[in-house]
């Protein structure tokens, strides 16, 4: 029967928590960025122009074609060669993500505002508001309650998903953890506690994602 050793958990306990907190800097710019691309993504698609909305529309449905794993990939072996641009795992990963992202907010972004009834604006512009004072005092705070949960979840799914950026060999959680296993034979209780350590930080998110979207179905009913 196997034996647990949590002991060299115990005495390596700094290898994970700089791991786990090179994955949590890996998901903060991710997050930032795609989260900037993804809301400017969004309102482009939605624009009436078609020279506009036709090739971000292309661009979304790109990035949401492509598996995460395959763009991290693809960025990191040929982007030196094809566009001369030489990343670090870190920021190749954050790039990566950050794409990625980027495609999914845009969606929500564009799914939330439509889902804003027409009704309000003309309602808005009846009293006199201009076009810019009705989107920011009707349509956007809507849209903001509406797209919260979506994007907080997508926030959780990018934090998991940094994990990916072993593959280049960058020293996040799951990485720091095989570089462990190959030195100390014990798979199982590191695998163990990464699984634990990722748990104790997506929970959190979770929480406040069933928070709000709790607050904005009593706020729209």
């Amino acid at each position: 029967m196997y034996e647990w050793d949590f002991g060299v958990v115990l005495r390596h306990k700094a290898v994970f928590i700089q791991g786990a907190w090179v994955s949590l800097q890996i998901t903060f710019w991710a997050v930032l960025l795609g989260t900037a691309a993804g809301g400017l993504l969004g309102i482009g698609r939605s624009a009436r122009s078609r020279w506009v909305s036709l090739p971000v529309s292309l661009f979304v449905e790109l990035f949401l074609a492509l598996p995460i794993l395959v763009l991290l990939i693809w960025i990191y072996y040929c982007g030196p060669i094809l566009l001369g641009a030489n990343l670090t795992g870190f920021w190749t990963a954050v790039v990566a993500l950050s794409l990625t992202l980027s495609a999914f907010v845009a969606e929500i972004v564009r799914s939330s505002l439509l889902a804003v009834p027409a009704g309000h604006v003309e309602a808005a512009r009846a009293l006199g508001m201009t076009r810019g004072q009705a989107f920011l005092r009707i349509v956007l705070p809507q849209t903001v309650r509406v797209m919260t949960p979506p994007l907080l979840s997508m926030y959780i799914s990018t934090l998991k998903m940094s994990s990916l950026a072993s593959v280049i060999a960058v020293y996040e959680l799951l990485h720091a953890a095989q570089n462990l296993i190959q030195s100390s034979y014990r798979p199982l209780e590191v695998y163990t506690t990464v699984a634990v350590v990722y748990v104790v930080l997506v929970i959190p998110f979770a929480l406040i994602t069933r928070r709000f979207e709790a607050l904005t179905k009593w706020r729209l009913s």
